[in-house]
């Protein structure tokens, strides 16, 4: 009998070990868009070979847990004007890797130098992961509109990153942002570089966000937009933000916080930029305006969402030197400003003297 049970109880665990393990590895490749739900739902270990996305299409990856995936080809996706986006990963513990491959979302079909006000172009790459994630060495070329989206994911790093849009630069690109966080948490994006045409980074809300060693190029810098939302509260609050060790070049800003006057109320609290260098800049070194509203400047500032603990230390560099240059600009609405302290930020080349109306601990305007 004991012999019996041992041979049943070897088999059950062969039976469950088969079960569990991933499947051989020709069948956890993707070569074809039509392949990529089987295999995703089906194998822990999975690698991308080159193949195009028919048009109007989304590329979603809802990875297992503990997931690993390999981009080794390029993607491409054919044109259609749809909103995206084209990208849409979820997961939790995944690890997603580069190995020679490259997303290209094919920005030159759909660019008209009217960005979102033009026709319609799809976001490109939205990240929803958790539990450790991480996002290594990927590549992405040609972001139609928004690169990255990051919305409802926590635990996440993103290291290595090139987004290259920099054929916009003369192809007609708009609002190519490259990185935008919402709704998050506890989110690692360092050693990347983005070419765009926009935000480097735009936060719009969330907190505990984390940037190290970001090179951003042709765009408007590492910025915060916060307010977008007409209720109040959370959907307006952004905390707890670090910029360390980036440097911004050859750019309509360097950094760049607006709060959206006709939006409902926030608060933006403890942000730092530490040793951020700059050159190249066109129009602000840093600019902080609580006056935004309808895509641009708009009148007096409105204090809905207060700027509280801002730092700033070692932010330095040049500007591009043209009539429009300014070094520091701050905007603030009543009761929109306190407990600024700023510490060796210098920045030159400026045609335009700094105008202020409120003055940082540690600065003079």
């Amino acid at each position: 009998m004991a012999f019996i049970f041992n041979k049943i109880l070897v088999f059950v665990i062969i039976a469950v070990s088969t079960a569990t393990s991933s499947p051989l590895n020709d069948s956890c490749t993707i070569s074809s868009y039509d392949s990529v739900s089987s295999v995703v739902s089906s194998c822990w270990s999975i690698v991308m070979e080159s193949f195009t996305v028919p048009g109007g299409q989304q590329l979603t990856m809802n990875l297992m847990t503990g997931a690993t995936v390999t981009v080794k080809g390029t993607i491409t996706f054919e044109h259609n004007e749809w909103t995206g986006p084209l990208v849409q990963i979820y997961g939790s513990r995944i690890t997603f890797q580069n190995a020679g491959g490259v997303f290209d979302g094919q920005g030159a079909s759909y660019w008209d130098g009217k960005g979102g006000s033009g026709s319609t172009k799809p976001k490109f790459f939205r990240i929803k992961t958790t539990g450790g994630s991480t996002f290594n060495d990927i590549v992405l070329k040609n972001c139609p509109v928004q690169c990255v989206s990051i919305s409802s994911a926590s635990d996440t790093t993103l290291k290595g990153w090139t987004l290259d849009v920099s054929a916009g630069d003369k192809g007609g690109g708009h609002n190519t942002d490259g990185f935008d966080l919402s709704s998050s948490h506890g989110i690692t994006i360092e050693n990347a570089v983005v070419k765009n045409q926009d935000d480097c980074v735009a936060i719009n809300q969330g907190y505990n966000y984390y940037f190290r060693n970001m090179t951003c190029s042709g765009g408007h810098g590492l910025s915060l937009s916060v307010g977008l939302n007409k209720n109040s509260g959370d959907v307006n609050t952004v905390r707890n933000v670090t910029f360390t060790d980036c440097v911004v070049k050859d750019s309509m800003n360097g950094i760049h916080i607006k709060t959206h006057k006709d939006g409902g109320d926030g608060a933006i609290t403890d942000v730092t930029y530490n040793n951020i260098q700059l050159s190249g800049i066109v129009n602000y070194g840093i600019n902080i305006q609580e006056n935004y509203a309808n895509g641009g400047s708009s009148g007096d500032p409105v204090g809905n969402v207060p700027i509280t603990n801002l730092q700033l230390s070692s932010v330095t560099g040049t500007m591009s030197g043209g009539k429009k240059s300014m070094a520091v600009y701050i905007l603030c609405g009543t009761n929109g400003c306190s407990n600024w302290n700023w510490w060796d930020v210098s920045i030159t080349h400026a045609k335009k003297t700094n105008s202020c109306n409120f003055t940082p601990n540690g600065f003079t305007c």
